[in-house]
């Protein structure tokens, strides 16, 4: 049997009942929109937790072993990070430290905390746009940059209030500091809602508790056409085991693999999909397993007419294919707008990506195709000797 050939039996037999035709595109989209938003949250939340390490100008990073997560950071000593330079590979070493604490800009208090990330303005170790037009304001003690793409409403109206050439004053862990512009950084995260960027210099003088010999994070940086991987395993061999060096991408990885599967929202997020798919699969079995039985005897004289099994399996999984495009488009369409919505309240990358819409389209076919597996035993019961 052609299988395109029998689509449009498939399809009348569907809108025969337009109310549960719509129940169920209905509920197909919410499914999608389920699998949408839990893929979106999930990407979302390893793309802000690596927004940092992404911009790193850093070919080997030195982290202390204790840290599991930049959100929960430890320190040790420079002077590991400075036994690179006896490589004759690397061309150069940087250093960043990090700290997290509270931030006061008048009455407001800035959300979950904001991140303090203390550079020499002389050798930024980050890939920011226009930097070196504002870097020179960090070298006097006090000021720092803010990240534009922080999360505006936990910061009042700092936005409004910062002007060209006119800082304005802040708090950070009991100490004044001047707000001196702003510079597009790593953004909002699910651990914390903005950056600052300021001198090691100032950073040691916010946190005097600290030693400014211990550093966060160690950045090495090679000679062109060094291998990585070869040279990062002739250091770590010159390294005490509470120092920790890895190429970028494995930083990367190594930051995504904690929240995949450390934290628990990680695996939220990844169950949102699966119950996502689980409902999508229930919604569409009740609708086909529907058609089956309303349709039972006319299956009946056609396979006493000589009809094979086959010829209403290939309807059932029209049945399904029909269903699963019908219910995915709204299910997108929707989608989109959510994903503006997310966006807008909480700052957080919420974008659509040809990846991502592919894949729900694909598990959407999966889902409704899955019904179709699980209600073909109901195609049994249309044997003319029972029926007739």
């Amino acid at each position: 049997m052609n299988f395109l050939g029998r689509v449009p039996l498939a399809w009348l037999q569907l809108t025969r009942y337009k109310l549960r035709l719509v129940v169920a595109i209905l509920g197909i989209a919410f499914a999608a929109i389920l699998i949408f938003m839990q893929l979106a949250f999930l990407d979302s939340l390893y793309d802000s937790q690596t927004a940092l390490h992404k911009l790193l100008k850093a070919d080997l990073v030195l982290i202390n072993t204790d840290m599991k997560t930049l959100a929960n950071t430890g320190d040790f000593s420079r002077q590991y990070l400075y036994r690179a330079l006896n490589f004759r590979e690397v061309e150069s070493v940087n250093y960043v430290y990090h700290a997290r604490d509270d931030f006061r800009y008048g009455s407001v208090r800035g959300g979950k905390g904001i991140i303090i990330l203390g550079i020499n303005p002389d050798n930024v170790p980050f890939e920011i746009a226009d930097f070196q037009t504002v870097a020179h304001l960090l070298k006097a003690r006090g000021v720092v940059l803010f990240d534009r793409n922080s999360d505006s409403k936990e910061y009042g109206s700092i936005f409004q209030d910062l002007r060209p050439g006119k800082p304005i004053a802040a708090e950070i862990a009991g100490h004044k500091v001047w707000i001196s512009g702003l510079v597009n950084f790593a953004g909002a995260s699910f651990a914390d809602d903005g950056n600052l960027i300021t001198s090691s210099m100032t950073f040691n003088y916010l946190f005097p508790h600290r030693s400014s010999n211990n550093i966060t994070l160690g950045l090495v940086t090679l000679k062109p056409g060094v291998n990585s991987q070869a040279i990062a395993q002739q250091i770590r061999a010159q390294l005490p085991r509470k120092v920790r060096l890895m190429t970028r991408q494995e930083f990367i990885e190594y930051e995504k693999h904690y929240w995949a599967t450390s934290a628990p929202i990680g695996f939220v997020f990844t169950t949102g999909v699966f119950v996502g798919f689980l409902v999508g699969v229930i919604i569409v079995y009740q609708i086909l397993y529907g058609e089956i039985t309303d349709h039972l005897p006319d299956y009946a004289v056609l396979k006493a007419r000589g009809y094979k099994h086959r010829f209403f399996l290939n309807i059932l999984f029209q049945e399904a294919l029909i269903l699963a495009v019908l219910g995915y488009i709204p299910g997108l369409i929707m989608s989109l707008g959510l994903y503006a919505i997310v966006n807008g309240a909480t700052s957080l990358p919420m974008n659509m990506t040809w990846p991502r819409a592919s894949l729900v389209l694909l598990l959407t076919i999966i889902m409704c195709f899955t019904s179709g597996f699980v209600s073909m035993n109901k195609l049994r019961d249309s044997n003319p000797a029972d029926l007739f």
